[in-house]
């Protein structure tokens, strides 16, 4: 669970926010899957293009399993990467 499945390769955009999850919560793969799931993109192509949309979700996914202040840092660090993009 704090890895991608065996034979999944991400894309340099979804490798960058794996890591930032995988700094947050023990599960970020399941975090990254099914909120990529939810707004109908793959988590193994994810662009910078669906970043902007994923964000919340992704965040709200780690906060509603760890902590607000995870939730805030999680936010406020894939905000900062996207700009980075």
């Amino acid at each position: 669970m704090n890895r991608p499945p065996e034979g999944v390769k991400l894309s340099e955009v979804a490798q960058r926010v794996f890591e930032v999850l995988r700094k947050y919560t023990g599960f970020p793969w399941p975090v990254l899957a099914a909120q990529c799931k939810r707004i109908g993109v793959s988590p193994e192509t994810l662009s910078k293009l669906a970043l902007p949309m994923l964000i919340p979700h992704l965040a709200a996914g780690v906060g509603r399993f760890t902590s607000p202040e995870k939730e805030s840092a999680v936010r406020l660090e894939l905000s900062a990467l996207m700009r980075e993009l």
